[in-house]
């Protein structure tokens, strides 16, 4: 079903309620207001009858029955009886009467003194009437047919009205949800028309306050994640296409020069060992894009424990000495270590000897003296990690350094592919931590910071 159909039929059910709720409080209003109003006119006729009869001496029963009779507020079927103490009939205003009097209903009426009775479609009413002298009970009954009619033609109006409102309401429902959901069938309509080729484009907002607003903005923040997406996947296709086809290029250029004529055992070998060192870069670049791919994918859970992180940037600096003889890594806390608690996160522990290996080695690779300090500094809720090297980079490129295969123009002498800071940044994110990079003085620094727990960082 759709919703501007369920908007209609909530709103056509919900005035529905309420009016039949309306009628039902008005007709039960209205039925006790005509009820009460009819046992009043018996009370009364009740009342005055037995008045006249015991209280003033010339009225017997055939002047009451006669006074009665040229009484003009007659009531359907009415009866009017006058009992003694003895339960004597004393007077009567009709030989017959529509309803029945039993000893019970008298005495009920003397111990009550007043009291009311329903037979079929009879209101009966019981008073006691008593002077000095003179004590009796006096019925009144009667069909209240002008109360019945009243109420009758109440229910019919009442009836049409319910139909009449709730086919309003079924209209204006429809009428104001097809209006309410327009912007959404706008929304629709545009989302349709964009394509992979005409990702930039975006929803138009008509009122940014209200919902269907706020989620246009939505759906335009999700198409700029979706731009980025594809530009980083072209960006990424491009540039692995060109860093592999750079050594396989330079593999088949080997080869085929050696091809050309025969040589010597020594030439055959120098050969072999090149080609080997451009296998080895192109089995490295295919791991540095795993691991990227790796911790890139939203859906990969990570397991995280209680590591120090002393130990990891220890264990870091000796794998990249052991690979890299003239590297050098100089570590040192800058804010004094008060107990063994402050250098111990929440992460995992090989994600994070990955991330400090590649800022140690990007650290010495781009330093003349292929030297990196690494100071460890302890804060509230973080740890601060940072790594100095000498050498500089244009502002510009700064913001760039941790996108996929960006290479400085000042690094294309030394052997690299551009993929190592971009791992670092989102190992570094999916420890809720951050990385930043500046520049003073003809040093470069990579400032980590790391929470003591994931997703508590600042």
């Amino acid at each position: 079903m759709q919703i501007r159909a369920k908007l209609t039929l909530q709103f056509t059910l919900l005035v529905s309620v309420i009016v039949l709720a309306i009628f039902i409080v008005i007709y039960g209003l209205r039925y006790n207001y005509v009820k009460e109003e009819f046992y009043k006119r018996l009370t009364q006729k009740a009342s005055t009858s037995a008045e006249l009869l015991v209280t003033i001496n010339e009225v017997n029963s055939k002047l009451l029955k006669k006074i009665n009779q040229t009484n003009n507020d007659v009531l359907y079927r009415e009866s009017l009886i006058i009992y003694d103490y003895e339960n004597l009939e004393v007077y009567a205003s009709n030989d017959t009467s529509g309803f029945k009097i039993t000893s019970e209903m008298l005495n009920q009426v003397r111990k009550e003194r007043i009291s009311r009775f329903t037979q079929g479609d009879f209101k009966i009413v019981g008073i006691l009437y008593r002077d000095r002298f003179n004590r009796v009970v006096t019925i009144a009954g009667a069909v209240d047919l002008s109360g019945e009619k009243d109420l009758k033609n109440l229910q019919n109006t009442m009836f049409s009205l319910f139909f009449i409102v709730v086919a309003v309401a079924a209209v204006a429902g429809w009428y104001f949800s097809v209006r309410a959901l327009s912007p959404i069938s706008a929304v629709i309509q545009q989302v349709k028309n964009i394509y992979p080729q005409n990702v930039n484009q975006r929803l138009t907002i008509q009122n940014p306050k209200d919902e269907i607003g706020q989620l246009t903005a939505t759906f335009n923040e999700l198409l700029e994640r979706i731009s980025e997406v594809f530009r980083l996947q072209n960006l990424f296709i491009s540039n692995v296409s060109h860093e592999m086809k750079n050594p396989l290029m330079k593999i088949g250029s080997q080869i085929d020069v050696t091809l050309l004529k025969s040589r010597s055992e020594e030439q055959y070998l120098a050969t072999l060992h090149s080609v080997r060192q451009d296998i080895r870069e192109l089995g490295q670049l295919s791991n540095t894009l795993l691991e990227l791919a790796k911790v890139s994918d939203l859906n990969h859970s990570l397991m995280y424990d209680e590591v120090r992180l002393d130990e990891i940037i220890w264990e870091a600096g000796d794998l990249l000495l052991q690979a890299e003889k003239d590297y050098q890594v100089q570590v040192n806390f800058t804010s004094e270590l008060e107990e063994d608690s402050q250098l111990v996160i929440q992460g995992n522990a090989p994600l994070l000897k990955t991330a400090f290996v590649n800022l140690m080695e990007n650290g010495c690779k781009f330093s003349d003296n292929h030297l990196v300090k690494v100071s460890i500094c302890f804060l509230d809720s973080y740890i601060e990690v940072q790594f100095q090297n000498k050498g500089t980079m244009a502002q510009s490129e700064i913001a760039l350094v941790f996108e996929p295969f960006y290479r400085s123009q000042n690094t294309a002498n030394i052997k690299g592919y551009g993929v190592g800071l971009s791992l670092v940044n989102r190992i570094v994110k999916l420890h809720g931590g951050s990385i930043n990079a500046h520049c003073t003085e003809n040093n470069t620094f990579f400032t980590v910071r790391l929470p003591y727990s994931v997703g508590n960082g600042k």
